[in-house]
């Protein structure tokens, strides 16, 4: 009889959840995992200061209502700056292929679509068609391990 990997199985099936819900809600995903985050921090910090450990459970505490009251606001800044980063990095790509003497249309195709990724990332969706597509790799990767899992002698 063969024995079944039930670590691999949880671990198949945490990654089709995944990547449903980063299919189906795509954005309001990473809002609830933020929410989530900051009431972890904040019930982390309270018990912190119960055990009277002030410092620790001050930063917890902090950080936890930081996420809770900023994150929307931080999200959209990382986004910006991070879509900016990666179209400079197009850009910058872009230019040392049309230095290069023998020019690679694979290259100069790839640094034009970094570059329009930045931009979308930066100022239009892009987030949306991030999340998409992590949610197609996960649900892939999470049905792979699945069949690995209940199939695994």
């Amino acid at each position: 009889m063969a024995k079944k990997s039930y670590s691999g199985i949880f671990s198949a099936i945490l990654y089709l959840a995944l990547g449903i819900l980063l299919v189906v809600f795509k954005t309001e995903t990473i809002n609830w995992a933020m929410t989530i985050a900051g009431i972890v921090f904040i019930i982390s910090g309270i018990l912190e200061v119960i055990k009277k450990e002030w410092a620790g459970g001050a930063v917890s505490l902090v950080i936890g209502i930081a996420i809770l009251v900023l994150g929307n606001i931080v999200k959209d800044i990382v986004l910006i700056v991070l879509g900016i980063l990666i179209a400079v990095k197009g850009v910058v790509s872009l230019i040392e292929e049309f230095k290069r003497k023998k020019k690679s249309v694979i290259g100069i195709t790839f640094a034009i679509l970094t570059v329009l990724v930045g931009i979308a990332l930066a100022f239009g969706n892009g987030l949306d068609i991030m999340l998409l597509v992590c949610g197609i790799v996960f649900i892939v990767d999470g049905v792979i391990g699945l069949i690995a899992a209940l199939t695994k002698k």
